[in-house]
C-alpha cells in the first residue's frame, strides 16, 4: 500500500506537475486503492485515479 501511494504521488508530481502536498491531499480525498490479489505472499495494490479529474471539459 505504501508503495502504491508513493508511486501515485510520484506520478501526480512528476507527470502532471502537481505540488506533492496537493497530490497527497488529492489521493486521500479522491483516489481509490484496491487490493488486486492476495496469494501466498504476493499482494497487489493499485491506486485508481480518475482520468476525468484531469482532462479539460
Amino acid at each position: 500500500m505504501r508503495r502504491a501511494v508513493v508511486n501515485a504521488l510520484d506520478f501526480l508530481q512528476d507527470d502532471l506537475g502537481m505540488d506533492r502536498a496537493v497530490a497527497y491531499a488529492y489521493l486521500s480525498a479522491a483516489a481509490d486503492f484496491e487490493i488486486s490479489q492476495v496469494v501466498d505472499r504476493t499482494v497487489g495494490v493499485h491506486g485508481v485515479i480518475r482520468r476525468d479529474h484531469f482532462t479539460a471539459q
